[in-house]
């Protein structure tokens, strides 16, 4: 067994399988950064049909150079967008609150990337000490501002394509150039997050992508006793706010976890 130490640190990174992280799996795989101990998938099992398929296509490319990639999800309840608890409804993603009243308290990201990185990552290290693990984040020079510094000890982030000043249209660029499919954005069919345009293309192409945005918009509605919850900004049902002729709140930008674990 490989004893980890600050000096000779577990070497993963977090493989959303979008434009950014993929980049970076490809390049330990060519040799064009340092070799990964694994790749890591924090799979909210929530994933468009198309980041599963990219997946299942290139994971035995990365393991045939090397590169070992290893899916993690939550478990039970706590992979559910609501799911009731002993006394009341609980909502793990941002939803927005009726009546112009904010969002809900975003739960998704530590209970489906953050907890399952870590759980996988002590199973490896034993007990953790300080430095011996480089977490490998998937954020591009022109993302960085997303940038952070780890609130565990143990863990150290790293930022390989901010080091080399590597935008995500460089990415987009090597991997072209290297004859790799380039994917498309990992984020969770239903995320609030997501823009009016994408809104609208997520219902333009169907498929079982917008039926669960629709299922969990329904499902969310009356998950709180005060106020409906809704994955439209608008404070419309998904399917009326992406009929109205502009979209409240086109002009928001499909903003990422600030943990730097989503859309990498």
């Amino acid at each position: 067994m490989t004893e980890y130490t600050a000096e000779n640190p577990l070497r993963v990174l977090s493989l959303g399988w979008g434009v950014q992280s993929w980049t970076l799996a490809a390049m330990s795989a060519l040799g064009e950064l340092p070799p990964l101990d694994y790749a890591v998938h924090c799979d909210t099992t929530h994933e468009m049909a198309a980041t599963y398929e990219h997946a299942k296509k290139w994971t035995p490319w990365l393991e045939e150079r090397g590169v070992k990639v290893v899916t993690v999800s939550p478990s039970g309840e706590r992979a559910l967008a609501v799911s009731m608890k002993p006394s009341n409804w609980v909502t793990m993603i941002p939803a927005f609150i009726g009546g112009d009243r904010g969002q809900a308290r975003r739960q998704c990201t530590g209970a489906w990337k953050i907890a399952p990185f870590r759980r996988f990552v002590r199973s490896v290290i034993g007990p953790p000490r300080p430095g011996i693990v480089e977490s490998w984040l998937g954020i591009s020079i022109d993302e960085w501002s997303r940038m952070r510094t780890s609130d565990v000890g143990y863990i150290t982030n790293v930022y390989p394509l901010v080091d080399q000043r590597v935008s995500r249209a460089n990415c987009v660029g090597w991997l072209e150039s290297h004859d790799l499919d380039v994917p498309t954005k990992s984020a969770c069919t239903f995320c609030p997050y997501h823009s009016g345009p994408f809104w609208k293309a997520l219902k333009k192409n169907g498929g079982t992508d917008w039926d669960e945005a629709i299922q969990v918009d329904g499902n969310i509605r009356n998950a709180w006793s005060e106020h409906e919850l809704f994955l439209h900004r608008s404070g419309l049902p998904l399917g009326e706010a992406i009929s109205i002729p502009e979209d409240v709140g086109a002009e928001q930008l499909e903003l990422p976890c600030d943990s730097g674990h989503c859309f990498t």
